[in-house]
């Protein structure tokens, strides 16, 4: 029986580092990017090819499972990857992780930027959503008195 693999970084698991991506999409508004899964699929665990496919493929169904949707941050995405949600079919947690992954290995499997399929949970969202609308409610008060 074939053991699962240690980071070479940490000695964490795969186990560990799915529960890790699960984890930051709760506690962290931001959200887990693709990149990231992808980073340390190859260098944390040196997996490429078929392998990687089936690592990243364990760490987006991890978070499409808890709700977690995918998008891009423009600012900090490859070219062509424009801000907003990413939808695949009904966004079902089947059809965001066959699609996320269509795409990734219609692209070459390429290293990503950090913005690229950034996976966020609807509170992480709306979060983000009134920290954004705020700081336009701050400016337009600014304008209004300047």
């Amino acid at each position: 029986m074939k053991s699962e693999p240690r980071s070479r970084l940490d000695g964490g698991t795969i186990d560990d580092y799915v529960a890790g991506y699960v984890h930051e999409a709760i506690d962290d508004e931001i959200g887990v990017s693709l990149a990231s899964i992808v980073s340390d699929g190859r260098r944390s665990f040196g997996l490429e090819g078929d392998d990687l496919v089936a690592y990243v493929r364990r760490g987006v169904a991890a978070l499409a499972a808890i709700g977690a949707r995918p998008e891009h941050w423009e600012m900090y995405s490859r070219p062509g990857h424009l801000d907003g949600p990413v939808h695949f079919g009904a966004d079902t947690p089947e059809e965001i992780v066959e699609g996320v992954l269509a795409e990734w290995i219609a692209e070459g499997m390429p290293d990503l930027g950090w913005g690229d399929y950034r996976f966020i949970t609807a509170e992480g969202r709306a979060y983000l959503d009134e920290v954004v609308e705020s700081k336009r409610r701050e400016a337009a008060a600014s304008d209004d008195h300047g």
